[in-house]
């Protein structure tokens, strides 16, 4: 047993292995984040830059906006009330008025709102809405050509 295969000789001693080097005196600094670039040093909180200013507001209601529904296709039969419960459950609405029909002209109403994003949204949702099945009538809704004269007073607090 003299020769024995290469896999069971003993090792030499680590002084000959050319491979092998002493570890560092040392510890070297610790690296962040995997990284191996140092971290710039922090900066004083005054020499940050300034946000951005905000952004610009919009610009605030206008009281000549016009915030008056005219309502046309109403039928003949049409109550006040009627108007009333179309639109009460739409945010804004404040009030609204029927006028009657004449021997000229069908009935019409007008609705206002607090302001003209709620008529708008009013006007979006009810327009072409089948009003009454029986007399075929279908609402035609759009912004009234300008506030009521209630709708003045109401803005101003006068009512």
């Amino acid at each position: 047993m003299d020769a024995a295969p290469p896999y069971y000789q003993h090792a030499p001693p680590p002084s000959h292995y050319p491979y092998y080097h002493q570890p560092p005196a040392e510890k070297p600094p610790p690296t962040y984040f995997h990284s191996q670039h140092a971290l710039p040093p922090p900066v004083p909180h005054f020499a940050l830059p300034l946000p951005p200013p905000p952004a610009p507001l919009p610009p605030l209601p206008n009281h000549d906006e016009v915030r008056t529904l005219f309502i046309a296709g109403l039928p003949d039969d049409c109550k006040s009330r009627e108007i009333y419960n179309l639109f009460r459950e739409f945010p804004g609405y404040q009030s609204s008025h029927l006028r009657s029909s004449t021997e000229s002209s069908r009935p019409y109403a007008f609705a206002v709102f607090a302001d003209q994003q709620s008529a708008v949204a009013a006007m979006h949702a009810l327009n072409d809405f089948v009003f009454d099945i029986e007399n075929e009538s279908t609402l035609y809704i759009e912004l009234a050509r300008s506030n009521s004269k209630s709708a003045k007073r109401l803005r101003k607090g006068c009512l």
